[in-house]
């Protein structure tokens, strides 16, 4: 069967933009576009399409890419992102552009390449995993009232100081191999398969989504007149600069957690996460 292109997309006041950008660049190919109607549609969707061999394009932020990927599990389909959501991490790890219509038109001539994802008990993660103050900020950033024309990175930033007087610090365990490697509070606990977070941060700059391993960037806890210090590592992506940063590439650890995680901007409950890498386990459009 001939290769089609399916076009997801989570409607916005943009769709009908890119639903005509589709259908210009398009024209003489095979295609469909299907919009999402409410949460894990787009999941839905993709696995639809299990028994075939087509091009997913997930048309959005991280967090339509993230329930994409969950369909997509296991098939011989290929994935091919198009931003159009407020948060595009994943993208700055695979394109040096944000531009639809260039990325579209791009993907066309370009072939698909396997990637690893990372496995956390059932949930499958492109990007990155959080479990700690990092994991905060992204489950709380859309309780916060977005300030007009600033861009996705400040507004993390902005969210970010203001929950830092109201943050709690959890304890934190992590098993390698059922060995304890660490224990204690965390102020960042990224595991990372892409690079980027937060609407830019480069959190986990030695991360390579066609490895083998997780990128693990951890901060202890610190006290308060640390805290600006690390704030502009963060920011500027030198994180590794702090005396309290550790740094580790891991297939396989265990995490344990009291506090709500974050997977790919998607926010799921505490408890314990067995994390490890699957090799090669997704066909994704790479544009460098």
């Amino acid at each position: 069967m001939e290769q089609k292109h399916i076009f997801i997309i989570k409607p916005n006041t943009q769709s009908p933009k890119i639903e005509a950008m589709i259908n210009s660049l398009m024209k003489g190919y095979d295609y469909e576009i299907k919009y999402t109607k409410y949460s894990r549609h787009a999941t839905e969707i993709a696995k639809s399409y299990q028994k075939y061999n087509h091009r997913i394009y997930a048309v959005g932020g991280d967090g339509i890419v993230h329930e994409i990927v969950q369909g997509l599990i296991g098939s011989d389909n290929e994935l091919v992102i198009i931003p159009a959501g407020t948060g595009n991490d994943f993208m700055r790890t695979i394109a040096n552009t944000n531009d639809p219509y260039e990325l579209l038109e791009m993907s066309l001539h370009l072939k698909a390449q396997p990637i690893d994802l990372i496995k956390a008990n059932d949930i499958y993660c492109i990007n990155v995993f959080c479990c700690a103050f990092d994991s905060d900020i992204a489950n709380n950033v859309h309780n916060y009232r977005r300030i007009k024309y600033l861009p996705k990175a400040l507004q993390y930033a902005n969210v970010l100081v203001r929950r830092m007087s109201k943050y709690r610090l959890y304890p934190t365990t992590l098993y390698q191999n059922e060995k304890k490697i660490y224990e204690g509070s965390l102020i960042v606990g990224a595991f990372c398969n892409g690079k980027y977070f937060g609407g830019g941060f480069k959190i986990g700059k030695n991360a390579n989504i066609q490895d083998g391993l997780i990128d693990i960037n951890l901060v202890s806890s610190l006290k308060k007149r640390s805290i600006p210090y690390y704030l502009f590592l963060l920011f500027t992506g030198q994180l590794e600069k702090g005396k309290l940063y550790y740094h580790n590439k891991l297939k396989v650890l265990d995490i344990k957690t009291n506090q709500d995680v974050n997977i790919d901007g998607e926010r799921y409950s505490k408890g314990c996460y067995h994390l490890e890498i699957v090799k090669n386990s997704l066909k994704v459009v790479l544009y460098k």
